[in-house]
């Protein structure tokens, strides 16, 4: 069986070289599977376009180029579509410059100028969604191989790295591949209750599917500080009650407010 493609290598097309000169040798030599949509100029029909979106869907990066020698109107809106979606986007994007000639014929300034209006927007809509915008074909690729490298975070993934953390005697869980779930981990331990001890597990913490190994590391360590604060607040006392304790109910908590103004709180009568 082929090994899944996991870079759909979108963008410019045309007479465009840059998926056989610089993406598919990186590629190749990252042991990245990729698909390269490319046909021969003027091959390409509606027809194509069904079997052209499902290799989009099944694959995990898209690598898009918006190439100087090429309009790129319809990669332009496809680009500006995937960024809003949240698609993983290795994104590299150059202006047509002046006196640009593409297909063989000058580009007039006029449409040098909507054409790179489209690009702006773009880099717009990109920003303010996290997504970079790489200067050179060179940096979108490396972006997409880094990307497409990524783990993904099966159950038995997060707990190969969680078997290497280490919090006290606390254990750390890994979740996430039952019905369809957000891959998550939490921490539980064994904990005095009166007489007896019981086993106590801690909320779940969401594991971004992108995440790195390292990220997941600090994200353990932020359950077991939340662990050893809740603990902290339950045995807490002043004047022998809990007064931070972790399980006051909200609604308690906001009608003592109400009950009890801060100390500091000015006095309403003198507004």
């Amino acid at each position: 069986m082929a090994t899944p493609s996991q870079v759909f290598l979108g963008g410019a097309c045309g007479t465009t070289t840059w998926r056989r000169d610089v993406a598919i040798p990186a590629l190749r030599a990252a042991g990245v599977p990729f698909h390269d949509p490319q046909l021969p100029v003027g091959a390409w029909t509606p027809a194509h376009e069904p079997a052209e979106m499902a290799a989009k869907d099944r694959c995990a990066v898209l690598l898009w180029v918006i190439a100087p020698e090429a309009r790129c109107i319809a990669s332009v809106a496809e680009a500006a579509y995937y960024v809003a979606a949240g698609r993983k986007l290795a994104l590299a994007m150059v202006d047509v410059p002046p006196d640009a000639s593409i297909d063989g014929r000058t580009i007039p300034d006029a449409e040098r100028n909507d054409l790179n209006r489209g690009r702006i927007f773009v880099r717009t809509m990109a920003r303010l969604h996290g997504v970079p915008v790489w200067p050179t074909i060179e940096q979108a690729v490396q972006h997409a191989i880094e990307l497409a490298q990524r783990p993904r975070w099966t159950t038995a993934a997060l707990a190969a790295v969680l078997a290497d953390v280490r919090s006290g005697a606390a254990r750390f869980l890994a979740g996430g591949e039952e019905a369809g779930q957000a891959p998550w981990l939490s921490i539980e331990a064994e904990v005095q209750d009166g007489t007896s001890q019981r086993t106590m597990s801690g909320r779940r913490w969401p594991i971004a599917r992108d995440a790195t190994p390292g990220e997941v590391v600090q994200t353990a360590l932020k359950a077991a500080l939340a662990w050893q604060e809740h603990e902290v607040r339950e045995q807490f006392r002043w004047r022998g009650r809990p007064v931070f304790s972790p399980h006051h109910e909200l609604a308690g908590l906001h009608a003592q407010c109400i009950a009890q103004p801060r100390l500091h709180d000015p006095d309403p009568d003198r507004r």
